[in-house]
């Protein structure tokens, strides 16, 4: 395998994309022009995240779309390289329309963590993990 990337399913294409461009997510360049879908580079590896319009998804996963507003298929985690990240992080969601689901906050004395819902009800989560701090 030489790579892996994430599809979501989006109610509008043109919202979602810039939710993501407003909490700092990287436009792809290779489809950065197009109006069916959005793509985004994230981390130092270049994760790609693919957004669908719903059909499209729906044609191509041969499935019906979650109903996010009564469960979560998955949470999608970022990393976070401080606990400022998370708060940033946090502050942008907020600004772009998104909702805050866990508060950022310690949690067991060595991570530090925020969950957010963004704009179609999909589920992240960023957390910066203190490694000299965990338990052994």
């Amino acid at each position: 395998m030489k790579s892996i990337w994430l599809n979501l399913p989006v109610k509008d294409i043109h919202v979602s994309k810039t939710f993501f461009k407003q909490i700092g997510f990287r436009e792809n360049p290779m489809h950065a022009h197009s109006q069916q879908i959005g793509s985004f580079l994230v981390g130092e590896h270049d994760f790609v995240l693919m957004l669908f319009p719903e059909n499209a998804f729906q044609h191509f996963a041969q499935t019906g779309i979650s109903d996010t507003n009564k469960g979560s298929e998955m949470l999608i985690n970022l990393d976070a390289q401080t606990r400022t990240e998370v708060d940033d992080m946090a502050q942008k969601v907020k600004n772009a329309g998104g909702r805050i689901f866990a508060e950022p906050s310690e949690v067991d004395g060595w991570m530090y963590a925020m969950g957010f819902i963004d704009r179609d009800g999909h589920r992240w989560s960023m957390l910066h993990m203190e490694m000299d701090k965990m338990p052994k």
